[in-house]
């Protein structure tokens, strides 16, 4: 993949610094951000996810995560027959790292996205499994079909993590249509369903699913510590 770059340093010896130089470049933790979301990835893939990365920037930051620990790039088999980008054990670790970024963001997405923001579904979906994992009852799991656009994905959310999905095997418990900032409202807590749905959000299948799902979070404004 040709030479690793070589990374600006802080040059300070505490694991905040550490750790900075290692994930604090532009781009890295949205990388995270796709893996996560999407599992492992084409380069295209993630070029797609990434919308207004220059090409040789991506292939300079997978380098730099690869010589990092944080992903491994394998051969996949036919059809797809090219790269593949997965996140490693230490690049999976990252997850705390962005579920916090995505609860400490919410107060910064409640203007909407401005007319040249990127808006794409797994975005949306990401944030379900990041923000409401951990309150469910073992062995229990609750598919949130989410639509912001053209594509239809799904998370899986589950006691123990979450996985997301564009081929879903069978039916989502609950499918919202709409908006980003509306589905980004009702599962933050921010939105209930009946304001969301006036204000344009369609909700199909078992609503009351993901109200409780949402109010039993801890993040959730009216949830019980």
């Amino acid at each position: 993949m040709g030479s690793v770059p070589v990374m600006k340093s802080y040059h300070q010896y505490c694991s905040v610094a550490r750790a900075l130089d290692v994930v604090g470049d532009r781009w890295v933790l949205l990388i995270v951000r796709e893996l996560l979301a999407l599992g492992p990835s084409r380069y295209s893939d993630l070029k797609r996810g990434l919308p207004g990365i220059a090409s040789n920037l991506l292939a300079d930051r997978l380098r730099t995560m690869e010589a990092d620990g944080l992903v491994a790039r394998r051969e996949a088999p036919a059809p797809i027959g090219t790269g593949v980008y997965r996140l490693t054990p230490r690049g999976r670790d990252l997850e705390d790292v962005l579920r916090a970024l995505t609860r400490w963001g919410v107060p910064v997405m409640q203007s909407g996205p401005s007319e040249d923001d990127a808006v794409q579904p797994q975005w949306s979906a990401l944030f379900a499994g990041l923000t409401l994992t951990g309150t469910m009852p073992e062995g229990t799991q609750t598919v949130i079909g989410i639509e912001t656009g053209d594509e239809l994905v799904h998370a899986v959310v589950r006691p123990d993590g979450f996985e997301i999905t564009r081929d879903l095997d069978g039916d989502a418990d609950v499918t919202m249509r709409g908006p980003a900032l509306l589905v980004g409202g009702l599962l933050s807590g921010l939105l209930s369903i009946t304001q969301a749905q006036k204000l344009g959000l369609t909700v199909d299948g078992r609503a009351d699913v993901l109200t409780n799902l949402v109010a039993d979070h801890p993040t959730h404004p009216g949830a019980t510590p």
